[in-house]
C-alpha cells in the first residue's frame, strides 16, 4: 500500500487556503501531497510543502481525523493508496511553485470546495475548515480571558486626556465631551474617546477607562468593539471599580446615565 500525505495551509490573516494547480501528468486544482519517504506522516507534510511552495514558516496545527483509501492502476507495483492529511498553518514567507505546478491561490473555503480536482481533497477541506474554525474560537476564548484578567495601573485622567498601563503597554487616548445619539458607537470610529456631555467629570472615569480599553483591545487584537471587546473591558472595568471600592461612585454614574439616556438599565450595569 502507497502512503501518501496532503497538507491543508491556512492562512490565518485571512482566514483562507492554500491550492495549487496540477501539471504534471494531470490537471487541476489540489492541496500540497505526496508519498511518505522513510519518515513520519508529520515530516513528510512539511518536507512536501516546503518542495511544492517554498514555504519554510509553517506549523502543524493537527491531523485531520479523515483519511482516504483508493484503488488505482498499477504504480510501482501498488494498487491501493492511503492518504493523510494534516493542517498547516502559514507563518510567513512567499509562494515558490515547483515544476509540479503552474499557478497557485489563497481562496476562502467555499471557493476551494468548487475548485478542488479530488473528492478526498474536497473531504480534507471539511474537516480542515471546521477544526480551523473551532482553534480559532478556542483561541479567542482564551485571549478574552486573559485581557479579561488584566489591571490597569497608573491610571491618569483629567478630562481630557486618560492614560494607563495594561497589557504590557502604555496607553493614552485624547478625551472629548460631546452629545451624540448613540452611546453604542461613540469611541468606535473616531481616533478618541467620548463621554456624554451631561455627565459630571466626577462621575466619567469608569466610563472612560471602559472605552479606552474597549477601543484598544478592539484595534490591537481585533476583537468586535460592540461583542468581544465589550465583554473586556466590561470586566476590567468591574474589577476597577471592586479595588477602588466605589460602590457609591457605581450607583452615581448608573443615575447620571439613565437620566442621561433616558432608559432603564438593571442596577449593576452602566449602559
Amino acid at each position: 500500500m502507497r502512503r501518501l500525505v496532503a497538507a491543508v495551509i491556512f492562512r490565518k490573516s485571512d482566514g483562507k487556503f492554500l491550492i495549487l494547480r496540477r501539471k504534471l501528468n494531470w490537471s487541476g486544482w489540489e492541496f500540497v501531497k505526496g508519498r511518505l519517504e522513510r519518515e513520519t506522516y508529520k515530516q513528510a507534510a512539511l518536507r512536501e510543502a516546503r518542495e511544492e511552495t517554498g514555504l519554510r514558516h509553517l506549523k502543524i496545527i493537527c491531523r485531520l481525523p479523515a483519511e482516504v483509501i483508493y484503488h488505482h492502476h498499477n504504480i510501482g507495483g501498488q494498487t491501493i493508496s492511503m492518504q493523510k492529511a494534516f493542517v498547516l498553518e502559514y507563518i510567513k514567507g512567499t509562494v515558490k511553485l515547483s515544476f509540479e505546478h503552474c499557478d497557485y491561490k489563497w481562496v476562502d473555503a467555499k471557493t476551494a470546495h468548487k475548485m478542488l480536482t479530488h473528492v478526498s481533497h474536497r473531504t480534507f477541506l471539511r474537516f480542515a475548515d471546521r477544526h480551523v474554525r473551532e482553534f480559532e474560537a478556542k483561541l479567542k476564548k482564551k485571549l478574552i480571558d486573559d485581557l479579561s484578567k488584566k489591571h490597569p495601573t497608573s491610571i491618569r485622567f483629567n478630562c481630557h486626556r486618560i492614560s494607563f498601563n495594561y497589557d504590557g503597554r502604555h496607553i493614552s487616548f485624547s478625551v472629548v465631551k460631546a452629545k451624540v445619539k448613540d452611546v453604542g458607537r461613540w469611541s468606535y470610529t473616531k481616533p478618541v474617546v467620548f463621554y456624554d456631555r451631561n455627565l459630571k467629570p466626577k462621575t466619567v472615569l469608569p466610563i472612560v477607562l471602559h472605552e479606552a480599553i474597549e477601543k484598544y483591545v478592539a484595534e490591537r487584537y481585533g476583537l468586535k468593539e460592540d461583542t468581544d471587546a465589550h465583554k473586556v473591558a466590561s470586566a476590567v472595568e468591574k474589577e476597577f471599580i471592586a479595588d477602588k471600592g466605589w460602590i457609591s461612585q457605581q450607583r452615581m454614574v448608573a443615575d447620571a446615565w439613565v437620566k442621561t439616556n433616558k432608559r432603564k438599565i438593571g442596577s449593576l450595569k452602566f449602559y
